[in-house]
C-alpha cells in the first residue's frame, strides 16, 4: 500500500462522509503507521493539503476497509497524536546539512509499517528520517554497519542495554550468538535502499 492510496479519500462512518484523509502519522521508533490525519470537510477532488489544514486525527486501528474513493472507519473518535511524525504528500525533504532533495511524492507502507519515502526522483529508507516538522530531515547513513538503527523488533535480541543503534558491543553480541548475518540483513542497504543507489548526504 502507498500513502497516495489514502490521501484525499473521504473518511466515512456507516457510509456517511465525515472527513477527508490528508496524511498519516508514523512512529519514529518502529515506523508503524499510527494515525490518519484528517480535515473535517469532506471532499472529492483537489490536491493534498498542507500540514496546518489537518485539524484532527484518528487511530489507524479504526480503519475497517478502503475503496477507490473512501476509507471506512468503525468510529470517528479524534485522538491526540503522540510521538509521531506527520507525513503529507508535498512536504519538502532536506538533508541534515540543508540540501533540498525534493518533496514527498509518496510513501510505501508494508503490513502497516512505513518502509520507503519517495521524492519526485528517488526513494529513501524511512529509517533515515531524523526529524519532521514543516519539512522532513534525513540523516546521512553512518559507516556500515556502525551507527545504523536496529529495527525495533530486534533490539532485545542484540542489545543488552536496549540501545537503538549498532555499536561495537552489539556486533560482539551478534557474533557470539552466531547471528551477525541476521543483524546485517535487517539493516540498510539490504533491508531498504534508494532506488538509484545514490548517497544523499
Amino acid at each position: 500500500m502507498f500513502l497516495s492510496e489514502l490521501v484525499l479519500k473521504n473518511v466515512c462512518v456507516r457510509e456517511t462522509p465525515r472527513a477527508v484523509c490528508l496524511g498519516v502519522g508514523i512512529s519514529l521508533k518502529n515506523y508503524t503507521v499510527k494515525y490518519l490525519l484528517c480535515n473535517s470537510t469532506p471532499t472529492q477532488s483537489g490536491s493534498p493539503s498542507q500540514d496546518c489544514q489537518a485539524d484532527f486525527c484518528v487511530n489507524v486501528s479504526t480503519l475497517q476497509s478502503r475503496s477507490d474513493v473512501a476509507l471506512t472507519l468503525s468510529t470517528l473518535r479524534p485522538v491526540f497524536p503522540k510521538n509521531c511524525a506527520k507525513i503529507f504528500i508535498g512536504k519538502p525533504v532536506y538533508t541534515q546539512n540543508g540540501r533540498h532533495l525534493g518533496v514527498i511524492a509518496d510513501m510505501e507502507i508494508v503490513n502497516g509499517v512505513a518502509t520507503k519515502l519517495f521524492t519526485e526522483k528517488t526513494a529513501y529508507p524511512v529509517t533515515a528520517i531524523c526529524a519532521v516538522s514543516d519539512a522532513v530531515i534525513l540523516r546521512k547513513e553512518q559507516p556500515f554497519p556502525l551507527g545504523q538503527r536496529i529495527p525495533a523488533h530486534l533490539v532485545f535480541d542484540f542489545s543488552e542495554k536496549n540501545e537503538p543503534l549498532v555499536t561495537k558491543s552489539v556486533l560482539r553480541k551478534a557474533i557470539a550468538k552466531s547471528s551477525l548475518i541476521k543483524l546485517t540483513l535487517s539493516l540498510p542497504p539490504f533491508h531498504c535502499q534508494t532506488s538509484d543507489g545514490n548517497d544523499y548526504d
